[in-house]
């Protein structure tokens, strides 16, 4: 998915399902989390531009059920189990249009998405130590109103809780697309060649990109919290290749943010 400004909402999900009470504890009552804070990133993967814009985060849980928002994206677990979970999923993009590259923005808009899919995942606590933990997920969704096609992300995450206040996590993500997604972003057709000046180029359906993630969060009270991630993507195959990046943009982008979290 895309936005004005690229933010890892999967690691976003995974630092508000660990301010939330973890998956393998007891938990008979709702939970609610909210947060919000600033994130920075390219406007879009391949861009060159960065800016901020604001994150939002939440959580409704009540035992191994739960509804999550990342930024624009929700997910949820309909199964009634607490290392496993799926559910759908449903999420805005942006798109890419009124870029500030203005040989890029020369090129069609990318219209507005409606994401719609499904999330699966799984973890498993106290791999290598009492307070750690493993997960894995898998995020596939369809553009439902625009032509970007379909996505599917591949996350893998570790955390390690340093104390019952402080943790650290590690996500490493991959994300494949199909053609239609590939060309709406990093395809230039004969018309956008020529209104662009860039050559004119076919991408082709791959893994996009390869992301790594560093997490941290620490609970100041027993309700309130803050948090934050740095990290970095690279383009692979036809998409690091696209005039789009290769001659207006770069391959390699880094990303960040941070937030305060509330939890009743």
């Amino acid at each position: 998915m895309s936005s004005k400004c690229y933010v890892r909402a999967s690691l976003l999900a995974s630092l508000a399902l660990a301010a939330a009470p973890a998956r393998g504890e007891e938990q008979t009552d709702w939970s609610v989390l909210v947060g919000a804070g600033p994130f920075f990133g390219p406007e879009y993967l391949g861009s060159k531009d960065y800016g901020f814009v604001p994150g939002i985060i939440a959580s409704v849980q009540k035992g191994p059920y739960f509804v999550k928002f990342n930024g624009l994206t929700a997910t949820a677990n309909v199964l009634p189990f607490e290392s496993v979970y799926a559910g759908p999923l449903i999420g805005y993009g942006s798109g890419r249009k009124d870029v500030s590259d203005k040989v890029v923005d020369k090129l069609p808009d990318v219209d507005e998405e409606l994401w719609v899919g499904a999330s699966v995942g799984g973890g498993y606590a106290g791999l290598l130590l009492d307070r750690d933990s493993l997960g894995a997920s898998v995020d596939i969704a369809h553009d439902v109103i625009g032509d970007s096609g379909t996505t599917a992300t591949f996350s893998l995450g570790y955390e390690i809780n340093a104390t019952q206040r402080l943790a650290f996590g590690l996500d490493v993500s991959t994300t494949f697309v199909d053609g239609a997604y590939a060309d709406a972003y990093y395809s230039v057709t004969a018309k956008g060649a020529a209104a662009s000046g860039l050559k004119e180029y076919k991408a082709d359906a791959g893994f996009r990109d390869v992301s790594v993630d560093v997490s941290s969060r620490f609970a100041v009270t027993e309700h309130w919290g803050v948090g934050g991630l740095v990290g970095g993507s690279v383009l692979l195959g036809s998409m690091a290749d696209s005039p789009i990046v290769e001659d207006r943009g770069e391959a390699l982008s880094g990303h960040g943010g941070l937030f305060l979290w509330y939890k009743f």
